[in-house]
C-alpha cells in the first residue's frame, strides 16, 4: 500500500538532501478482535486462541477471560493476510470475530 509523499528539505550547511516521508498506514496496523458470545465453554475457547495465534495456554487463558470480561480483546495484530487467517481459525468453531485496521 502506498501513501502520498511529501519532500522535506534539510536546512544546514551540508549538501542539500531531500527526506521523503509517507503519510501511508503501515502494513502492521490491522488487528483480529474476539468478542464474547456466552455461546461457547471458556476451555474451547482457549484452545482455539492456542491453535490460532500459536500461543501458550497461560496467554490464550488471559485473553479469553479479557473477552468475557469486557466483550471484547484484540488477539492479535499484523498484516492483514495473517490477521484474516487468525479470524479464520477463530471463526471456524463459531466464534464472533472482526479483522480491522
Amino acid at each position: 500500500m502506498l501513501g502520498k509523499l511529501r519532500e522535506i528539505s534539510m536546512t544546514s550547511q551540508a549538501p542539500k538532501s531531500h527526506i521523503f516521508e509517507t503519510t501511508a498506514k503501515p502494513a502492521l496496523g490491522w488487528q483480529t478482535i474476539l468478542f464474547n458470545c456466552d455461546c461457547h465453554e471458556f476451555e474451547a475457547v482457549v484452545s482455539q486462541i492456542i491453535i490460532a495465534i500459536g500461543c501458550d495456554y497461560l496467554k490464550a487463558s488471559r485473553l479469553a477471560y479479557i473477552a468475557h470480561q469486557f466483550e471484547s480483546v484484540s488477539i492479535y495484530k499484523g498484516v492483514r493476510e495473517e490477521c484474516e487467517r487468525v479470524a479464520n481459525v477463530l471463526g471456524s468453531i463459531g466464534l464472533l470475530v472482526k479483522v480491522v485496521q
